[in-house]
C-alpha cells in the first residue's frame, strides 16, 4: 500500500506552487502519441527497405546506417543517436513456444557475466498482425529490448540496444518501426493459431477485459480506461486511474490534474511555471532524480496548435526505483494546464505501456458546455 501511495503522489502532480482549477474555455485539443505511433520528422521522410531474402519491409529514417550480415543476410540498423537494432529470421518453427525462443536467447545472454544482468519486464503483444512477446533486459550501460514475432513462413526476432538513461526516448523510433513493419505476403495468418498463445504463461494481461469511458465537464477532457481497473478523485480537480488491489496493475498509476498557475499567463509561461514546480518538487521527495527525454512538444490537432512539454524521470523513494512519464497541456487561454502523468516501479513501467498509449490515444481535450 504505502508503495502505491508513493506513486500516486506523484501522477497526480501535486504541484505547490500552483493552484488548482475547473476548465472553462477552448476547444477539443488532443495530440498523436509521443511513442509507437507518432513518428518523429525525420521518420516521415524514411526510406523503404526490403529484404532480399524474406521479402518483408521496413521503413528506415534517413541518415541510419543499414547493414546485411551473413548468409541469413540478417539486418543490422545503427543510428547516430546512440541506438542499434537488429533483425535475426528463420523459419518459423511452431513447436517451439515464444518461452522457448526466449530460453533460448537468455541462455546465450542472461546471467553473471554476459550482455544481460537482470530481466525487467515481458508480456504478449501484436506486430502487423502477427502474434508476439516482448521482453526488456538490462546490463552494463545497456538496455535491451527483445520482440519475437512468429508469422506463419518465418520467425523474426528484433533486438533494440540503447543506453539505459535514453532508451524511452529512443525506443519510440524502434515502436515507430514496428509499426510499420510489414511482412512478406502469406505471413499473415487469417486466423492465429491458439495453440501458440496458450503456451504463453505472461503475467496478467493489463486492460483485458475491455474498457470504460470517464468524461466529467468539470475537467475538461475524457479518457478511456480499463474497465478493470479503478477511478480515484483525491482532490476537486485531481482524477487517478490505476489497478485493482491484488493485481500486477496495482502499482501503476495514471494521474491527470488541471492547474492553474498563481505567477504567470499564457501558454508558455504557464508551462514553464508548472514544469518548474514538478521538478522542485520531485527534487525534494525523491532521490537520485535523473530527467531524459526532457523537451518541448507541440500539439496540432484540430485547427489548435499548443505548446506543451514532457518529460521522463526516474528517481529512487524508500529504496526503491520508479519511472514516471509526464506531459504539460496548456489550455487554449493559458492560466491552466492539464498535467498528465504516468507513473509505476521501474520494473513495470514497460509492461504496461500498450495500456498507457492507449488511454493516452484516448484523451481528447474538450471545451466549456461541450
Amino acid at each position: 500500500m504505502r508503495r502505491a501511495r508513493i506513486s500516486l503522489l506523484l501522477a497526480a502532480g501535486l504541484i505547490h506552487g500552483c493552484a488548482t482549477s475547473a476548465v472553462g474555455d477552448a476547444v477539443v485539443a488532443d495530440a498523436p502519441p509521443p511513442a509507437a505511433t507518432a513518428a518523429p520528422e525525420k521518420i516521415r521522410k524514411a526510406e523503404t527497405y526490403v529484404h532480399p531474402v524474406r521479402k518483408y519491409t521496413l521503413s528506415i529514417p534517413p541518415g541510419v546506417q543499414v547493414a546485411e550480415r551473413g548468409e541469413k543476410r540478417e539486418v543490422a540498423i545503427r543510428s547516430r543517436q546512440g541506438y542499434r537494432i537488429s533483425i535475426q529470421t528463420k523459419a518459423a518453427n511452431p513447436g517451439a513456444s515464444f518461452q522457448d525462443m526466449i530460453a533460448r536467447l537468455e541462455a546465450h545472454y542472461l546471467g553473471p557475466g554476459r550482455a544481460w544482468s537482470r530481466k525487467l519486464g515481458e508480456g504478449p503483444m501484436t506486430v502487423a498482425g502477427m502474434p508476439a512477446y516482448q521482453t526488456l533486459y538490462e546490463g552494463s550501460g545497456t538496455r535491451t529490448g527483445v520482440v519475437v514475432v512468429r508469422g506463419r513462413i518465418t520467425d523474426f526476432v528484433f533486438m533494440f540496444f540503447a543506453p539505459p538513461r535514453d532508451f524511452d526516448a529512443l525506443k519510440r523510433e524502434f515502436d515507430w518501426l514496428l509499426d510499420n513493419f510489414q511482412p512478406a505476403a502469406g505471413e499473415v495468418a487469417v486466423k492465429n493459431a491458439p495453440s501458440l498463445q496458450a503456451t504463453v504463461p505472461p503475467p496478467e494481461a493489463p486492460g483485458k477485459s475491455g474498457r470504460r469511458h470517464f468524461a466529467d465537464p468539470k475537467f475538461g477532457f475524457s479518457i478511456d480506461y480499463p474497465a478493470d481497473w479503478i477511478v480515484a478523485k483525491p482532490s476537486p480537480f485531481t482524477v487517478i486511474f490505476r489497478g485493482r488491489e491484488g493485481t500486477d496493475a496495482f502499482y501503476v498509476t495514471i494521474g491527470i490534474r488541471n492547474v492553474r498557475s498563481s505567477s504567470a499567463a499564457g501558454q508558455r509561461q504557464v508551462v514553464a511555471a508548472v514544469l518548474s514546480d514538478l521538478k522542485a518538487q520531485l527534487a525534494a521527495a525523491a532521490t537520485a532524480v535523473e530527467y531524459f527525454g526532457d523537451r518541448p512538444l507541440t500539439y496540432d490537432k484540430n485547427g489548435l496548435r499548443l505548446e506543451g512539454h514532457e518529460f521522463l524521470v526516474t528517481y529512487t523513494m524508500e529504496e526503491e526505483r520508479f519511472r514516471q512519464w509526464t506531459i504539460i497541456i496548456p489550455r487554449p487561454k493559458g492560466e491552466i494546464a492539464h498535467v498528465w502523468s504516468y507513473a509505476s516501479s521501474e520494473a513495470r513501467f514497460h509492461f504496461f505501456r500498450p495500456v498507457v498509449e492507449a488511454m493516452w490515444k484516448s484523451w481528447i481535450i474538450r471545451a466549456a458546455g461541450e
